[in-house]
């Protein structure tokens, strides 16, 4: 049944492809992505009319999600995602091994985000605990599975929850290489600032000297003048 469902949803994708959006999406994007053209209300119209079929069974629709994610290309990962977004209200912890899994075939930072703080999140706020699973992913070769370490947090930081976590996940990245990684780490922060401004420059005065420019100017970013950190010349 999951087959015909992503059939479907695929082929509803590809009535509604515009291949003049393409080079306009693309330059979004330093890593090559598969992209069908689908701006994002038409994504989410395609997600409001797949709904139905899924509705009923969370496990058909994450076999279908899955599936979605695993294609690669950019719309269908996004639709698969929107789906299990409206069916977090039925997710329970163990999921978090699911999406897990899924993090191995990421391959740019939009569906990174998406599964991230749209689904990953929502496991690690219903086990905190979780929290020293997305740890563990700091230690990573995959530059996704960095990145999603920090992202994953982001929600939960809006809410002015798990800062300690937030703050042991930017520890092990503040020193990361990858621009994608340097990015998400900070993001985190920038999120986690608006609640917690002297905390977090604290923690960036700290880094200062070690950190790359780019994660302080993100982290800084939403900081008063006077207490944004970025590196001296």
């Amino acid at each position: 049944m999951s087959g015909a469902i992503v059939d479907e949803i695929r082929a509803d994708i590809l009535r509604r492809a515009r291949r003049e959006n393409v080079p306009r999406i693309k330059r979004f994007f330093k890593e090559a992505v598969e992209v069908r053209g689908l701006m994002s209300p038409q994504i989410e119209e395609v997600a409001k009319l797949a709904y139905p079929m899924v509705r009923e069974d969370l496990n058909l629709a994450l076999e279908v999600a899955g599936r979605l994610v695993a294609s690669g290309v950019l719309e269908e990962a996004s639709v698969g995602i929107r789906l299990l977004g409206r069916m977090t209200g039925r997710f329970t912890p163990e999921l978090f091994d699911v999406f897990d899994g899924w993090v191995d075939r990421l391959t740019n930072w939009a569906t990174t985000d998406g599964l991230c703080t749209s689904l990953i999140s929502e496991t690690v706020t219903l086990d905190p605990e979780l929290a020293g699973r997305l740890l563990l992913w700091t230690g990573s070769e995959g530059r996704w599975r960095r990145r999603a370490a920090a992202v994953s947090l982001v929600p939960l930081v809006r809410k002015g929850l798990m800062l300690d976590e937030a703050f042991a996940v930017a520890e092990r990245l503040m020193t990361d290489g990858d621009e994608m990684v340097q990015k998400g780490v900070g993001w985190l922060l920038k999120e986690a600032a608006k609640g917690h401004p002297h905390e977090v420059r604290g923690f960036l005065l700290r880094w200062r000297a070690e950190a790359p420019a780019l994660v302080l100017r993100y982290a800084s970013e939403k900081l008063p003048g006077e207490m944004k950190v970025l590196k001296t010349r």
